[in-house]
C-alpha cells in the first residue's frame, strides 16, 4: 500500500501472513489505521513495516463538519453481478451478421 501527503510518499509493506489475518481491514475499509515500524533507506525511501492493520471506516463521519450520520458508498464501491438468462452468455452472441443474397 502506498500513502502520500505533502511531505512525501511511504510505503506500507504487509507480508502475506499478516495480510491474511487482516484481508478484511485492509481490502474493504475506506479509513485504515496501519501500526508498525517505520524504516528509512539510505536514498530517502520510507517503508512502514506493518505489524497491525485497523479498520476505521466507522470513524469518517468525525471528519465531516456536518457530522453526516450515513455514508453512502460510491458506484465504484458496489459491484452488481449480471443477470443473464438460463442458458444464454454474451459470448454466445453472434457476431457475424446473416448474409444477403441479392441473386
Amino acid at each position: 500500500v502506498t500513502i502520500e501527503d505533502e511531505t512525501g510518499i511511504v510505503n506500507i509493506v504487509i507480508w502475506a501472513r499478516l495480510f491474511e489475518l487482516f484481508r478484511r481491514a485492509v481490502m474493504a475499509s475506506r479509513l485504515m489505521c496501519v501500526e508498525g515500524h517505520v524504516q528509512r533507506s539510505p536514498e530517502g525511501v520510507v517503508h512502514l513495516m506493518a505489524t497491525r492493520i485497523h479498520d476505521r471506516t466507522h470513524e469518517l463521519t468525525r471528519l465531516s463538519e456536518a457530522h453526516v450520520p450515513e455514508i453512502r458508498l460510491s458506484g465504484a464501491d458496489e459491484f452488481a453481478h449480471p443477470q443473464y438468462p438460463r442458458g444464454s452468455h454474451p459470448r454466445d452472441i453472434r457476431i457475424l451478421p446473416k448474409s444477403r443474397d441479392f441473386h
